[in-house]
């Protein structure tokens, strides 16, 4: 509508330039259509409302029916009404398409749904004993990744990394059985997946902003796990690689997640080795103002640049 009103201006303007048209019938008809594309907006807008409505009062009602057959139902039962959701959830999602912003955030909503319905399908459909279910969080995760890569939307994208953060622990955890907090390779595959991340977001292939604020808090609780589990050094190590690098990008990229991941990482991180090797309440006064330091650099370096490019 807003490509409508575009061109409707520069035609009421070129008929006011031909004298087809005088200034005060431009302008009355200009004044009509956006009366009446607000009235298209608002009917969009309850439209979609009244969908995610409509959506939520099915499932509620679908859940207390289903709660009272679920527990006798047989396996098959609830393994194919639960693929048969995730199916059918697809296919209105590609009816849907992403041809304006409303079918669009519809379309990432249904695309979820069905990631999750499938999950929990295969979820029933074995018994994983005691092991990670990383199979049923696998079939979410391709599903949501590939409706990320056609959609490109928000709710896929924090819905596609979601899957893929916790799949990949989960897959990790079938290789042995040593417990998160006794290896570096659980954080370490956090660190992986944000790097990959923070390239993607670094070329402009995902939302940026919302790219570095997923990266960032990455960064940030790899760290702090790897720390809480005793991997001190490692989590030294890679806080000094991964600092100046999300502040190097911030120089070139001034995107706020990236000064916000670069200074909650270095403030915890300082203030957690001073503490560890001091101790006490001086070690936190060193900590804070390490990061006070580290904040007022990078701000003395950002807006020196941004004076010399302009």
């Amino acid at each position: 509508m807003q490509e409508g009103s575009k061109r409707l201006r520069g035609v009421l303007q070129s008929l006011v330039s031909e004298g087809a048209l005088t200034t005060e019938q431009s302008q009355l008809v200009n004044t009509r259509f956006e009366a009446l594309e607000g009235v298209q907006t608002r009917k969009s807008i309850f439209a979609e409302i009244a969908a995610y409505l409509g959506g939520a009062f099915v499932i509620i009602a679908a859940i207390f029916l289903a709660a009272t057959i679920w527990d006798e139902a047989p396996r098959a039962a609830r393994v194919g009404s639960l693929a048969g959701l995730s199916i059918l959830l697809l296919v209105i999602s590609h009816i849907l398409s992403d041809v304006n912003a409303m079918r669009l955030r519809l379309t990432s909503v249904l695309s979820m749904g069905a990631a999750i319905a499938a999950t929990a399908a295969i979820a029933f459909s074995y018994e994983s004993g005691n092991s990670a279910p990383w199979g049923p969080f696998l079939a979410g995760a391709v599903i949501s990744l590939y409706s990320f890569i056609r959609y490109r939307h928000e709710i896929l994208h924090i819905g596609a990394y979601g899957y893929l953060f916790i799949t990949g622990f989960m897959i990790l955890s079938i290789f042995g059985k040593i417990e998160p907090e006794d290896s570096v390779a659980y954080p370490f595959y956090w660190v992986v997946l944000a790097s990959i991340w923070l390239y993607l977001a670094w070329t402009r292939m995902i939302d940026q902003t919302l790219g570095y604020l997923i990266v960032s808090a990455t960064f940030f609780i790899a760290t702090q796990f790897l720390f809480v589990t005793d991997h001190r050094l490692v989590s030294y190590l890679i806080a000094v690689v991964i600092t100046p690098t999300l502040g190097w990008i911030y120089l070139q990229d001034r995107r706020w997640p990236l000064l916000l991941g670069s200074v909650a990482i270095t403030t915890l991180i300082t203030g957690e080795f001073v503490a560890a090797t001091l101790g006490g309440s001086l070690g936190a006064l060193l900590g804070l103002l390490a990061a006070g330091i580290a904040l007022i650099t990078t701000s003395m370096v950002a807006i020196r640049k941004a004076q010399h490019s302009s």
